[in-house]
């Protein structure tokens, strides 16, 4: 009888124990996500306010279209540039507004799963072992991506501060370099940023088929 008793009790602590399992596993996600969501928020901030500033008017794209108004017909080297920074500069600003939307994507996103994860952890529910798989398999990719994402903080706002006073030119080959440099920026963070999408798509996909 005792080894009866002793059996159950293991039994009932081990469903106990993948119980909890599950649960921390979308606790974990929802603190790996919860970080990369305070990300978005700062690099957001930052692209606003350098690609809309007061302060930066001579980014504006009359002022960069200006330049060419003091070119010599045969120039032809200096207008393929200037035609290149205005090539640029649009697909700063289209890039930049794209990201805007998925910040509020993501938001919306995200607390859709958070209610889908509560319902699963108030129903306590267990996640089998492929979906727990990944989940960390997530949190990992993030670990990685986030040490580039990161490291982009600040960037564009001291690239366009090295800009100000120079949009002449003069300085063309800096202004592409640059502007060249904050596309590479915007474009690293709005894949950063579908991949995160996507992957709160996935997870909500995960915990609804647990509620369904």
């Amino acid at each position: 009888m005792k080894k009866i008793v002793m059996m159950v009790t293991m039994l009932v602590m081990v469903s106990s124990l993948v119980a909890c399992t599950a649960q921390d596993a979308f606790s974990v996600f929802e603190k790996v996500i919860t970080t990369e969501t305070i990300l978005v928020d700062q690099y957001e901030t930052i692209q606003t306010t350098d690609l809309n500033d007061q302060s930066l008017n001579q980014l504006s794209f009359e002022n960069v279209q200006a330049l060419s108004t003091t070119l010599e017909t045969d120039d032809l080297t200096n207008t393929g540039k200037i035609a290149y920074i205005r090539a640029l500069y649009q697909d700063i600003q289209m890039t930049h507004a794209q990201n805007i939307l998925l910040k509020y994507e993501i938001k919306d996103v995200w607390a859709e799963l958070k209610i889908n994860v509560t319902a699963f952890k108030d129903a306590k529910l267990t996640l089998n072992d492929d979906d727990k798989t990944t989940l960390a398999d997530y949190k990992m990719e993030f670990a990685l991506r986030r040490l580039e994402v990161q490291a982009s903080i600040g960037s564009i706002k001291t690239s366009l501060e090295e800009l100000k006073g120079l949009y002449d030119l003069d300085h063309l080959d800096l202004i592409i370099d640059h502007f060249e440099s904050i596309l590479d920026v915007l474009t690293m963070r709005q894949n950063h940023m579908v991949y995160l999408k996507d992957a709160l798509i996935d997870v909500n996909t995960i915990a609804l088929s647990y509620l369904s």
